[in-house]
């Protein structure tokens, strides 16, 4: 089949790794640059979903789209990804980084514990509850204020823009093509997806997958197709922290902290509603050093390097929107994970590949139509 694809993002190119693999024509459209948004400028930490019921929708998608991830490091680099320090995962940094959620106050630990009692017995993913004294043995400088820590250990990391690159030159050595134009419409013959529509005229296509993130819901309007997909701004800093970096990955709040490859400590995030605007601010710094310096004080010395934004697409329940029945026939829609846009990318891809050829998806997606907001 031939099929193009709107966006050039995680979730657009890992559609295209996919339906390359299954030896289809695909062609992407890209204004910008590959992963020049938020799959560029993310964290890139893969934690499975945790707390719901073993069958809960998200959560199965995530573990799925976690062992697609193992896949992938080894499948794009040639090498088995998955444990710290080996060296696995290739030139994508994609390693085993166990993470730990830290709790401030009582009722969060009540939750925390009540979490932890779902997973007691459940080896598979080796999570755990530990007291101060246990995990600082762990991260000695976390302030003596947190009260305890969700130790889980089937935690990983990768850095986005090297995965979305990667994806797309593997699909491109299978043939896929990359259009760097601003797509103006979807063309539609009778009732089907006939095309994507540029100022250079129009690409035919059996099937058009949109992958644009916040910008989705723009282009899918003018099929009539409503879908409530808004960005959502995060900004992250870099920061040259003294001492060694930290071994695991800390989370609370909506904030973590972690040790990147480029050698310094990515500290995040806001979760702002501000439009389109990818603008860096100074209040958005000293908010997230501010909650920083709270969970580890060592940081007060820490050295600001660099300071980042990124549009996120996220829908009103906060999950993605997987769907090939909302509009013309032959029309994909898949946008819309948010903060775990990474995480879910390579499950929403293939989901997306099988949606566009008329196959099953390997994973049950149907919890994710745009149906559910009418």
């Amino acid at each position: 089949m031939k099929i193009s694809i709107v966006g050039g993002g995680i979730a657009g190119c890992s559609t295209a790794y996919y339906l390359t693999q299954a030896g289809h024509d695909v062609t992407l459209f890209e204004r910008d640059s590959l992963a020049s948004h938020a799959s560029g400028f993310a964290l890139g930490g893969l934690i499975p979903s945790i707390g719901g019921p073993p069958d809960d929708p998200y959560g199965v998608l995530s573990r799925y789209s976690i062992e697609l991830h193992r896949e992938l490091a080894e499948q794009l680099t040639g090498h088995a990804g998955g444990r710290r320090g080996d060296g696995g995962g290739g030139n994508l940094d994609f390693l085993r980084k166990p993470s730990l959620m830290l709790v401030k106050d009582r009722a969060e630990e009540e939750s925390m514990r009540r979490v932890y009692g779902q997973y007691a017995e459940d080896h598979t993913l080796d999570i755990r509850w530990l007291n101060f004294g246990e995990f600082s043995h762990i991260e000695a400088r976390i302030s003596s204020t947190v009260l305890g820590a969700l130790y889980v250990s089937e935690a990983y990391e990768v850095d986005p823009y090297k995965l979305t690159l990667a994806l797309w030159q593997a699909a491109e050595q299978q043939g896929a093509r990359l259009v760097n134009r601003v797509v103006t419409a979807i063309a539609v013959n009778r009732d089907r997806v006939s095309g994507v529509v540029t100022k250079d005229g129009t690409t035919d296509a059996d099937a058009v997958v949109v992958a644009a993130g916040p910008w989705s819901s723009e282009m899918l309007a003018g099929l009539g197709v409503s879908a409530p997909v808004t960005p959502l701004k995060g900004q992250i800093i870099r920061l040259d922290a003294p001492g060694p970096p930290p071994k695991v990955s800390l989370w609370w709040d909506h904030d973590y902290a972690t040790a990147k490859a480029d050698g310094l400590l990515w500290v995040g995030t806001t979760e702002e509603e501000v439009g389109f605007d990818d603008s860096t601010t100074d209040a958005a710094r000293d908010r997230i050093i501010s909650s920083a310096v709270e969970m580890l004080p060592y940081l007060e010395d820490a050295e600001l390097v660099q300071q980042t934004a990124c549009l996120r697409p996220v829908t009103p329940d906060g999950a993605p929107i997987i769907d090939a029945e909302a509009g013309p026939d032959g029309l994909v829609i898949v946008t819309g994970a948010g903060r775990q846009g990474i995480m879910l990318g390579p499950s929403m891809g293939i989901a997306a590949a099988a949606l566009a050829t008329g196959a099953e998806p390997p994973v049950d997606v149907s919890a994710f139509s745009l149906a559910r907001f009418s």
